[in-house]
């Protein structure tokens, strides 16, 4: 029984201990948050050796057994909304590519008894790179602006699944989730006053992210669309990432 327990548990807690993991690698390995101008959601590759016997071996059992890592090809849409704290002055820049690279974790999905309702955890890495903002709905401007940086966060979410329960079969899966996500960036803005300011954010600090998504699968192939947006704080400014993509997806299961 309690065995059980901790395996449903584990899967939920297991995005927060990813994500601090990721914080410390970013932390350390980055002088900075400049990204490279081609939009690729992650670009860290390592080579892990499993652990041994022990609690250390289970957990990583646990994490790992039918988990998933799921690579796209797409559109990607950003936006970053800054504002200042000290008068409400604000603006939003953007990022348009038609041709993003998309990479996803995501842990074993469970089924809560034989319904369709399930929960998973999905970790997600970004880096963007915006030079454009937008002055009405849909309509862009160059001020000579840009800001750079990248936005990682992980999300346990709850979904309903049409199809086979299992993770090569054929299914729709639609999902909502609330978890943990941060950002660092760097760059100007200009804001409603007129004038173009510099902000960043260095300090990699954890903030409520919320994402949605919604996949149609079929064996390993499949499409996605998702959104994603966690809000984080910068230097006398609140600033909002919002994240909308489409990609046409292949995943591996472990």
């Amino acid at each position: 029984m309690r065995a059980g327990v901790v395996r449903r548990i584990l899967p939920i807690i297991a995005g927060p201990l990813m994500l601090v993991g990721l914080y410390a690698a970013a932390a350390a390995g980055e002088p900075g948050p400049e990204m490279p101008a081609t939009s690729v959601a992650t670009a860290v590759t390592a080579t892990v050796k499993a652990p041994g016997n022990g609690f250390v071996g289970w957990v990583w059992k646990e994490l790992t057994d039918e988990a998933s890592l799921t690579v796209g090809y797409g559109t990607m849409k950003w936006a970053l909304d800054i504002q200042r704290t000290s008068d409400g002055a604000s603006g939003r820049l953007v990022q348009r590519d038609d041709s993003s690279l998309y990479v996803s974790y995501s842990t074993k999905p469970f089924f809560f008894k034989e319904s369709n309702f399930g929960y998973t955890v999905m970790v997600n890495y970004h880096g963007f790179d915006m030079t454009k903002q937008e002055i009405e709905n849909d309509k862009f401007a160059d001020f000579g602006t840009e800001m750079h940086g990248y936005v990682v966060y992980a999300v346990p979410t709850l979904y309903y699944q049409w199809g086979e329960h299992r993770q090569k079969g054929r299914f729709v899966r639609i999902g909502f989730g609330a978890g943990v996500g941060a950002a660092r960036f760097s760059g100007t803005v200009r804001l409603s006053t007129g004038e173009v300011v510099h902000t960043s954010q260095h300090d990699v600090e954890p903030r409520l992210a919320v994402s949605n998504f919604l996949i149609a699968r079929w064996n390993h192939v499949g499409i996605q669309f998702s959104f994603a947006s966690p809000r984080v704080y910068g230097d006398g400014y609140d600033a909002k990432v919002r994240d909308a993509s489409i990609y046409a997806t292949y995943t591996f299961n472990f």
